[in-house]
Formats: C-alpha cells, structure tokens, sequence
C-alpha cells in the first residue's frame, strides 16, 4: 500500500502545503496491527518526496583526467574539499590535520577500520510475537513500542553521524541505504530496519556482491519489495524488477520476460520480520514454506537456463558489464556531481570488475585522483539535510549538547529527510531539489540558532562563538580570520570581493589592523559574522 493523504497545512509541522506518503500494508504484520498503525498514523515521521528541478544541472568546466593526483598539490583547501564531501562537520583543525598528513595517510585515515558502534537496545535480537493471539490492548501496546523504537532508530543513526570520528563509514552508510531504498513503515518491525542497517554498515566498503546479497536475502527488503509473499502460484514481480533497474543494471537493460523468470526464481524465501528461511552459508531457502511455494521448474533469464533460484538471478545479473558502470555512476554522482564524466566512471567501473566487486578500491582511486579535485567541483554539492544539519551542530560545539527529544529529527524531516524513511523505492530525489523556497530559509533558520541557541527557547545551552574562533591559527588577524572561517563552512573558493566584504562585516567600519579578539565587544562582532556568513549560498554547498 503506497498511497498520498492530502494534509491541510504543512506548517502543522512548520511545513506548507503537501501530500502525506504512507507506506503501510494492509495484511502486515496483521490485518489487525496494519489497522492500529494506520489510525495512528500522526505519531509517525511526515514523509513527502521533494519535487524534482526543472532547471538541469549545468556542465562544468572541468578536465577529464585519470591522473592520480600528485602528493606535492596537496593542500589545505584539496584536503578540506575531501572531508566536506565525505563527512560531517570538520573543523579548521581537524583539516589542517589532514592536510599536513599527506593525500596517502589522509585517504587511510578515512577508510580506517572504525569499532562497530553499540546497539540501539537488546530488543534488536527480539523475536516475532504471535500478533494473532493477542487481545486489542496488547496490539496497541505493541504497536506503540515498535513505533517508539523506530523512532530511536533515527535518534540512534543521527548520533552516529553528529559524533563519529572524521570518516566515511556514516556516509557510505547512508548512500547504500538511498540506493537499496527500503522504508521503515511498511518494513515495520525495528528489529528488521537494524539488521538492514547494520548489514550496510559492515560492507558499506565491502564487497558489493556480498552487500547485494545480504540486503537481499535480509528480513527488510523481503518485506519492502514482497518477497515475503512471492509465490509459484502467484509470482510478485516487484522485488525482481528492482533488483535490475534500480540496484545492480538500471533501466532497459532486460526484458518483460527476464522480470517474470526472476520473479519465479525469488518464490519460497520468507521473512517473520526477525527470521527468514535463507542459509546465508548455503545460498537457499529451507523448510516447508520454501518446498511449498519455491518455483523449482526451469527458467530462462539474461540467457542462462536451468532450475534457478535467488542466488542464480544474483549471479547472472554480476556477469553483466553494465553493473559496474551502473553503480560506479551513483558513486561519482554522490560525492562528485549529477552530471557524470563517462570516461572517469568508465574507468571507476573497470576498477571495479578487476577487483571482483569490492568497493574499496574504486572509493580509494576516486578519492586520489586529480579529477575529484578539481576547483569547479567546489561547491557544486548541496548537502543533504541530515549531514548538513548535524555537520553545524557539530561546527557550532554541540556534538555532545542535549536536545529537546525528536528536536534534530524534526528539524531534518521539515527540510525532506527522515533516515531510515525515504520517500519510495528511488530514494530521496537528492541533489539540488534539497534547496527550494522552503528548505532554504528553514536552513538559514536552522543554522542560527545552533550557534546562537538564546533564538529558541527550548535550547538551553549556549554556544561560545569567540572559542570557536580561538581555535583558528590567526584570530587577531581579520582577514586570516575570515579566511579561515570560510575554509570550514564555505564550499565555494572566497573570491576577493567576498572575503573583503566580510572583512568589513567584521570590523563595522574600524580598521582591519585594530582587531583583537580580545577587545570589547569583539563577541558581538563575531557573532554578527557568524550569522551573515550561515545565511549565505556558500554555506549551503560543498
């Protein structure tokens, strides 16, 4: 069930007027639960889908090069334009440190093996009650702890991000979850939504086949896409049709046919919402469920015949050469820009078949290459709002600050984001429908009160803006002050005229050379500049 409910006002929730996107299926977990989550529909995150721009993305002038970029360019801007893009809120020292490490030790450092993190509570291993032996008070009740915990789920993975170390596990993490799209309402059970979650998180630079699979074959995407209830009788096309045009080949890459055969293939596999029927160490279903309803006749798909099942459909679709160029073009979008260089993502993509599926090593060549680095791609990102939201919070020293309960989720979710609740199967629409009439202000609004919180009431800390400025290598110089400053929070290079305009912002007048961040009523000062500077377009972009 996948429907829209017209909402009166989006501004209920600070929002304007928009659709409502409920993903509840009206048999799961039971008729009955299906009913009491849909009559408390209110208490789960508002989900809508940003519309897409009608203005393209403009091509940029930059050169197309396979060159691994020489360790003697490394500098302090090459190094901060690498962390805006692969994680959240960097501080100048923090890119100074990067910078004066070296290109090598800095993509090492990146890809350095993190602990797992802690579980978001034991009920992640709880097993599946029987809902249909339940009374209506019970239902409800179950209802109201499973809702309880998704939303820790988002509290969870949003602290994750706001107080990792310098690192792209959080946002490699959340780019397979955009990919493999799955939606925490009608996935339903918490337990299911972690497993997912911590999957992607243990092979985020993995191995993409072992990715594939795992997400496949886990309890979330059996119930997203219907695997769950894909029978011989009655095979459901949904899951086979996505596994080709959205995850692994993309759009006319196969045929009416090769969909209806795979869909006969993904028969049999079920899910409770905890357990499922598939031996990850064997490859195939097992038990009743799978000897009644696995379709064992022959089957024809991309070419190959025989008696195929899951596993088969999986490896005959990793033989495609199209696959590596698929995803290594959502890869380059990512952490690049919409407008790919094919001859760079052809080159991504043969890094990737030579490496037999491991993602690691496209990211590592990416991420070394003269290309990435180009100045045009500065500032050519809008950030998402999540690490957007919680990169300031980190910038403005509140990593470990205490929030009003959903106050950062509700923030995120006014400007089109909720983690673990995207908006359909195609994930989030990204890119530069983030900024629009209303994101924007709310952005701008957002960014304020982080590093002035006396804005909002129900803020009740404080932030220290002259120590944030303490911390740069010059703040009793104005311009290398400014300087500074805009190298953390500006993705755009600081043209002239730029930085001496917020030169002047700073001084109100006074000589540059009287600056002293001492001096009375330098707070004030800084604190004006804090504010013009988070209002700007630069700062919105990476």
């Amino acid at each position: 069930m996948n429907k829209t409910i017209s909402r009166r006002s989006f501004f209920q929730l600070k929002k304007s007027s928009r659709d409502r996107i409920i993903h509840i299926d009206p048999e799961w977990p039971t008729p009955q639960m299906a009913k009491i989550e849909l009559e408390n529909l209110e208490s789960d995150p508002f989900i809508f889908k940003l519309p897409i721009p009608e203005e393209k993305p403009k091509k940029l002038n930059t050169k197309t090069t396979l060159n691994k970029l020489s360790s003697t360019n490394w500098d302090l801007k090459k190094a901060a334009h690498l962390l805006r893009r692969v994680s959240t809120g960097t501080n100048y020292n923090e890119i100074k440190h990067f910078a004066d490490i070296g290109l090598n030790d800095a993509i090492k450092e990146i890809f350095r093996v993190r602990h797992k993190p802690q579980i978001p509570g034991e009920w992640v291993n709880e097993e599946i009650p029987d809902f249909r032996e339940f009374s209506t008070a019970q239902r409800q009740e179950y209802q109201k702890i499973y809702r309880q915990r998704r939303i820790e789920l988002i509290e969870w993975w949003q602290n994750l991000i706001l107080k990792d170390e310098i690192s792209i596990r959080e946002k490699m993490t959340l780019f397979w979850h955009d990919h493999f799209a799955t939606n925490a309402q009608k996935v339903y059970f918490p337990q299911a939504i972690y497993e997912q979650n911590d999957v992607i998180r243990e092979n985020c630079i993995g191995n993409f086949k072992t990715l594939l699979r795992r997400v496949t074959f886990g309890p979330a995407m059996m119930i997203w896409l219907d695997t769950r209830k894909n029978r011989k009788n009655s095979p459901n096309e949904n899951f086979a049709r996505e596994l080709m045009e959205l995850f692994t080949m993309g759009v006319d890459t196969y045929s009416q046919d090769d969909v209806l055969n795979a869909s006969k293939a993904f028969t049999g596999y079920s899910t409770d919402g905890y357990k499922t029927n598939y031996l990850f160490d064997y490859k195939r279903g097992e038990g009743d469920y799978w000897q009644a309803y696995h379709d064992f006749g022959r089957k024809k798909f991309l070419g190959k015949g025989g008696y195929l099942n899951g596993d088969d459909i999986i490896d005959t679709i990793l033989k495609q050469e199209v696959v590596a160029y698929f995803i290594c073009e959502k890869i380059y979008k990512w952490f690049v820009y919409e407008l790919v260089d094919e001859e760079f993502v052809t080159e991504m993509a043969n890094i990737f078949r030579q490496s037999n599926y491991e993602i690691f090593p496209v990211l590592e060549f990416l991420f070394s290459s003269e290309h990435f680095y180009d100045e045009n791609f500065r500032g050519a990102h809008i950030q998402d709002p999540t690490f957007h939201t919680l990169g300031l919070i980190r910038n403005s020293g509140h990593k470990d600050s205490i929030f009003p309960e959903r106050y950062i989720q509700q923030r995120i979710q006014l400007m089109g984001m909720v983690l673990f609740y995207p908006p359909d199967v195609n994930g989030w629409t990204g890119h530069r429908s983030w900024i629009n009439s209303i994101t924007l202000p709310l952005r701008k609004l957002y960014a304020t009160r982080f590093f002035d919180p006396k804005i909002d009431s129900r803020l009740k800390f404080e932030t220290n803006l002259t120590e944030l400025i303490k911390d740069l290598p010059n703040p009793n110089n104005a311009r290398e002050l400014v300087k500074d400053l805009t190298l953390v929070y500006f993705g755009f290079p600081l043209s002239k005229s730029m930085e001496n305009k917020l030169v002047e912002i700073l001084m109100d007048g006074a000589s540059e050379y009287d600056w002293n961040i001492n001096s009375e009523g330098a707070d004030y000062r800084i604190n004006i500049l804090f504010k013009y500077i988070l209002r700007l377009p630069e700062a919105q972009l990476i």
